[in-house]
């Protein structure tokens, strides 16, 4: 068995990739790492077994400085943008082995169709999976508050966009006041999902002392917003009990995050905006309803007035009417009074009259006139058989007169 020193045998294994692959030719591989160096792209290259769980194959590889700026200037997009950790890459590459520095990559060019087309494709299936899930919709269902004024805003505290969020709700015209607490995480690049996701997990928990969560970026390039379409980050948003507000997006495009969250804007400034705005026009409602109120009450307080003022002129007739009655009734009491008691007085003197009679016909004389006899002992009338016992003598009174009679008995008198 030959026995090399490792240098002759690295300068074998160069002379034979060199003989072997004396052509660029093209790679499929997943970006692992990326490390920028003044202009220069340091990539670490990888392939995961089938079922992802461990990795197949690895490889370094660079682009230098000029190819990257040529790169650029050809395809109008920026490296930094689109190599990032996680993502499918297609490129071609020179291999070449150097005795010292083994086996390297060098990048001539990138298929950027390729990484936007793989790219495409997962986050069509992270639409999908959230459709099925029923949580593309769920953070719209939440109810906004009327006055969302209690803010947990996501950003990078040294973005632009948070500057102009702030200074927008600051100076606004109406001296609203919002308050606002910031949860600062990278807004892109690989560690944009997993610090978002961290917040979001922190104002879940404290979802009682907010109204809302704001999620704002500055001004940046389209393939930024790829970070906002990663499937954990969507999911972790969606599943949300606060209402989700996004100022990341752009004109004409349109990230998964924003098509999860309840309200989506454009820019920073035009989150503010609508959260100035739905404060304006709920003070516009106020101050309308309080007008309409105002309105309603003087109305109320006129027409009450004029029922009060018109039944004041009915009870004014009505207590006249019933003056007029009364006094027409006590004329006619008047009138009738004198007749009344004449009538109550001939009456009176008709039955007078006859009581007069009555006691002509029940008197003693009357009485004797008719036949009948009286007995008495003195001024004591004598009523009835016992009586007349207790004594020998009565006086008996007739119509002629008086005579004594004796009560004794006749054999008493032998």
């Amino acid at each position: 068995m030959s026995t090399y020193r490792l240098f002759e045998l690295n300068t074998f294994i160069r002379r034979f990739v060199a003989l072997n692959l004396p052509e660029p030719v093209w790679v499929q591989a997943e970006v692992a790492e990326v490390d920028e160096r003044r202009g220069h792209f340091y990539l670490a290259l990888m392939e995961k077994t089938e079922d992802g769980q461990e990795v197949a194959a690895q490889a370094k590889a660079v682009i230098w400085s000029r190819t990257a700026n040529q790169w650029q200037r050809t395809n109008k997009l920026l490296l930094h943008d689109l190599l990032q950790a996680g993502r499918e890459v297609k490129l071609q590459v020179q291999v070449s082995f150097h005795e010292r520095y083994g086996l390297q990559l060098q990048v001539q060019d990138l298929d950027a169709n390729y990484t936007l087309g793989v790219m495409a494709q997962q986050r069509q299936r992270t639409i999908d999976e959230l459709m099925a899930a029923g949580l593309l919709q769920a953070n719209k269902m939440l109810r906004l508050a009327l006055v969302p004024q209690r803010l947990a805003v996501i950003s990078s505290p040294a973005a632009a966009g948070w500057e102009d969020f702030m200074a927008q709700l600051r100076d606004n015209p109406y001296g609203y006041d919002f308050e606002v607490q910031l949860f600062p995480a990278a807004m892109q690049g690989a560690q944009a999902s997993p610090e978002i996701r961290r917040q979001l997990k922190t104002i879940e928990r404290r979802r009682d002392s907010f109204d809302a969560v704001v999620i704002i970026r500055g001004g940046g390039a389209r393939m930024d917003l790829a970070d906002f379409d990663e499937k954990e980050l969507c999911f972790a948003a969606a599943q949300m009990t606060l209402p989700i507000i996004s100022g990341i997006g752009h004109e004409t495009d349109q990230s998964i995050m924003d098509m999860v969250a309840h309200t989506a804007l454009k820019t920073p400034t035009a989150a503010a905006n609508f959260l100035i705005d739905r404060l304006h026009y709920l003070d516009q409602q106020l101050a309308g309803a309080r007008q309409t109120l105002q309105q309603q009450t003087s109305q109320l307080v006129q027409r009450k007035a004029f029922e009060l003022a018109r039944l004041g002129e009915q009870l004014k007739f009505q207590q006249q009417q019933l003056l007029q009655k009364e006094a027409w009734k006590l004329d006619q009491y008047a009138q009738q009074v004198p007749q009344l008691v004449r009538q109550i007085l001939d009456k009176a003197s008709s039955k007078l009259e006859q009581l007069q009679q009555l006691q002509d016909l029940l008197s003693v004389e009357r009485q004797l006139e008719r036949g009948f006899a009286l007995l008495s002992v003195g001024d004591e009338i004598i009523r009835n058989s016992h009586q007349l016992a207790q004594h020998d003598t009565v006086t008996l009174h007739l119509q002629d007169g008086t005579t004594t009679v004796s009560t004794a008995p006749q054999d008493k008198k032998k």
